[in-house]
């Protein structure tokens, strides 16, 4: 289901992802429930972080009971004390003086200058909705390499980064001090860096076990080993991410995050270790036979 976005071959995304047919509701697509259709744990979990943060804990504890969702513009404050994906990813927003704070938009993208869904590292947004023209330097269907380089040509530049970035920043000030706001993002992206470091160790590990020959880098995606670090990305990392953007403190530690980032780290250390030694065995048993 595509969402506010010209597709591959030219039709236009479906509405229904959000605006389901029996109504096309404003107040449903603007409400968090219908965002859990898809993004939930494991790989996505940014409702589950939702529903854990404080903004998450006032929506379903007050929100639902005094917040208006079908009012455009939004008002700031008289329309909604509680930000709900919509707020923060799409709507029209003004404060209570009338003045705009950010337009409408159905590009759910143009407010974020970080793609924290890690492929595998966390990257800028591509440039266009056909991600399969996307290569990186080693050739692959990826926006980062394996080492983390991005496939720059095809993602979004310094420039617009910075500029969706300030769009963000400035949803968030409608409500936090400017202050606030600065060391929030700034904790944000050191936990982007961190979680992308923890990547990258898990992928030196599995590039060792390829170049051994202890797995088949011709078939990446099917032992035991490469699943590992398959979660390493795909759950563990980015769910830190999401965790660390949207407040959901117990999805950047134990469910999901950093323990599961550490464990599966040194469990695959433990794997490679018991590997070299299985191989190794017969060798030192025939040394002893001699």
């Amino acid at each position: 289901q595509g969402v506010g976005r010209i597709n591959p071959d030219g039709s236009r995304g479906a509405c229904t992802a959000c605006h389901t047919r029996h109504r096309f509701d404003i107040e449903e697509a603007r409400r968090p429930e219908t965002c859990s259709q898809c993004h939930l744990e494991p790989d996505v979990p940014a409702y589950n972080v939702y529903r854990e943060s404080k903004h998450g804990n006032r929506h379903f504890a007050i929100g639902t009971r005094t917040d208006r969702f079908t009012p455009v513009p939004w008002m700031v404050g008289r329309d909604f004390q509680v930000p709900t994906c919509a707020t923060c990813h799409n709507s029209l927003l003004v404060r209570p003086d009338g003045e705009v704070v950010v337009e409408r938009n159905h590009d759910f993208g143009s407010r974020i200058w970080v793609r924290i869904f890690g492929l595998p590292y966390s990257h800028p947004h591509p440039l266009h909705g056909d991600t399969t023209k996307i290569r990186n330097a080693e050739g692959l269907p990826l926006p980062t390499t394996l080492g983390g380089q991005p496939a720059a040509e095809f993602l979004i530049s310094p420039q617009e980064q910075a500029r969706r970035r300030e769009k963000m920043e400035m949803v968030c000030r409608t409500c936090h001090s400017s202050s606030w706001t600065h060391h929030f993002f700034q904790a944000f992206e050191h936990t982007v860096r961190e979680t992308d470091e923890m990547v990258g160790a898990a992928t030196q590990l599995l590039q060792q076990a390829w170049q051994e020959g202890l797995a088949d880098p011709s078939h990446p995606f099917d032992e035991d080993l490469e699943f590992r670090w398959v979660q390493q990305w795909l759950f563990y990392a980015n769910s830190t991410r999401y965790a660390a953007a949207m407040s959901g403190p117990d999805y950047a530690t134990f469910k999901l995050g950093w323990w599961e980032l550490n464990r599966n780290l040194k469990e695959m250390e433990t794997f490679l270790r018991v590997q070299r030694a299985l191989r190794a065995a017969p060798r030192l048993r025939q040394r002893r036979e001699r």
